[in-house]
């Protein structure tokens, strides 16, 4: 992650899944922005402000792989962890197709937010 401390944006349509993982998140150290849905992301995500999105897979309305693109798209050097309750085979093909950093399965606990954050900073050093 940068040297400057910009937010983590989380993207779950579960209000309480979101300010859980703002909890850890805030709790390492990282200021974090929680929204409810991928429409709502749209309109916040600024790639000054956010280092790293991560968005639930299943909401209504866009989901996450809509938020995937949309990044992709626009803010290539944003990385994205997705976290879904449901995962299966077809994650796997979606993860390559689309060019996911990461998807986790929920539920997401502290351990796993470190993991993340892991992550992301080993993408941000590609």
């Amino acid at each position: 992650m940068s040297g400057t401390l910009k937010k983590i944006l989380v993207v779950d349509d579960q209000p309480e899944v979101a300010n859980q993982i703002c909890a850890y998140l805030e709790h390492l150290g990282f200021p974090a922005v929680a929204v409810n849905s991928v429409e709502a992301a749209i309109i916040v995500f600024k790639p000054e402000l956010f280092e790293l999105v991560i968005c639930d897979v299943l909401m209504p309305g866009k989901n996450g792989f809509d938020m995937v693109q949309y990044i992709r798209n626009d803010y290539p050097e944003t990385p994205v962890v997705l976290i879904s309750g449901y995962f299966d085979q077809h994650m796997k093909e979606y993860q390559k197709v689309l060019n996911i950093d990461v998807i986790y399965q929920k539920p997401v606990f502290l351990k796993t937010i470190k993991q993340i954050l892991n992550d992301a900073l080993m993408l941000n050093l590609k």
